[in-house]
């Protein structure tokens, strides 16, 4: 399955961990050729990844470093961003240059939630995508998706040229939270359509699994690590054409392809474990953040989204324990954004989630742990 491992660009190293454009030109050339040795193919950027730095990044370690024919290289329209059909010409134009490239194997509309869509539609996003495959600037257009699958039903029948489809699918996500990934996995099947797989390991939520789900994997295929077992339940699934991994290091660009090299699918007894490790990540990881960032610029008041959800993830796995290290923590990181407790309730973060989140809720509930004297007062 080793041809199955895509290259995502979203994680890329860095310099300095406090500056997502500082990204490591070095360490990023190394992972770059252990993939293509590995006999990966396929890489995955964005206009917005690295607040607008991996285009060209990748474009220094991979396209001028290598003949065409050695990779494929997947771009997106951002669609939150776009504000008119003009812009969108502008920006594609400006992605091409970034890259290098005189056109993308792989062009996606990022319309990952109903709100997004709207705005693809106003401005006919996904048309002026297959325009650009007809002119020849795009090899296969598709979109991301992050939704239901009635709207996901609705896009496949309206659209029905689009060559393949990119979903959040996670062995957590399958049946157990709001991505409904096996309804949205189904739907894109019976339309025939080719899915790329992201987030399979939600964020690193599950290369980092509890110590209780840590031991199961280990009584049931001890030579594997957490991230392995993530990786290979979806690169099983029939119809995955990609499985995207953000990956950091050249490290873990090795390890992710020796794990879904040759990968057998998954036996009765890995599919049992998964089934109970999703129960347990579920009680002990009770808000499923990516760490996406899309909620920190709808954010008004600035507040630092993910870092705090993390933080309330990472007390409840511990039952409590260490409260004050972690209080400390969360003092450090409001000092540079906003608290928990400055949020307005205007739910400006809700709409840009993919994950559906309650986030309004769960930054009460920060607030009520790690602010004790905000909610007294």
């Amino acid at each position: 399955m080793s041809s199955k491992l895509g290259f995502g660009g979203m994680r890329l190293p860095l310099v300095d961990p406090n500056d997502c454009r500082s990204i490591d030109s070095a360490e990023l050339v190394r992972m770059v050729d252990r993939f293509l040795e590995s006999g990966g193919r396929s890489f995955d950027t964005a206009w917005t990844y690295h607040d607008g730095a991996a285009e060209e990044a990748l474009r220094r370690a991979l396209v001028e470093r290598y003949p065409r024919d050695r990779y494929r290289l997947t771009d997106k329209l951002p669609t939150l961003l776009i504000e008119s059909e003009e812009q969108q010409e502008r920006i594609f134009a400006e992605q091409l240059e970034r890259c290098g490239v005189a056109f993308f194997d792989r062009y996606l509309v990022h319309c990952a939630t109903a709100a997004f869509y709207a705005k693809a539609e106003r401005f006919d996003s996904i048309g002026f995508a297959l325009r650009k495959r007809r002119e020849g600037l795009v090899r296969e257009v598709g979109f991301s998706y992050h939704d239901s699958p009635e709207l996901l039903e609705r896009i496949l029948t309206r659209y029905p040229e689009v060559d393949f489809v990119q979903l959040q699918i996670s062995y957590v996500d399958w049946e157990n939270t709001p991505i409904r990934a096996r309804a949205c996995y189904e739907t894109a099947r019976r339309h025939g359509k080719p899915i790329v797989v992201m987030c399979p390991l939600k964020g690193g939520l599950l290369a980092e699994v509890p110590a209780e789900v840590e031991r199961l994997f280990r009584s049931v295929r001890p030579e594997l690590p957490a991230a392995a077992w993530a990786l290979r339940f979806a690169a099983s699934l029939e119809g995955v054409d990609t499985v995207l991994s953000g990956m950091s290091s050249a490290e873990q660009v090795a390890e992710n392809a020796a794990w879904l090299h040759d990968a057998e699918a998954l036996t009765e007894a890995e599919r049992a474990a998964i089934d109970r490790a999703t129960a347990v990540i579920c009680r002990t990881a009770p808000i499923q953040c990516t760490g996406c960032g899309y909620c920190v610029p709808a954010c008004p008041q600035g507040i630092p989204i993910p870092t705090d959800l993390r933080l309330y993830n990472a007390h409840t796995e511990a039952e409590g324990i260490g409260l004050a290290a972690r209080m400390a923590q969360y003092e450090a990181e409001a000092a540079a954004g906003g608290r928990a407790s400055a949020c307005l309730g205007c739910g400006n973060c809700e709409g840009a989630c993919p994950q559906h989140l309650r986030i309004v809720d769960w930054l009460r509930r920060v607030s009520e742990l790690f602010e004790p004297q905000a909610v007294r007062a």
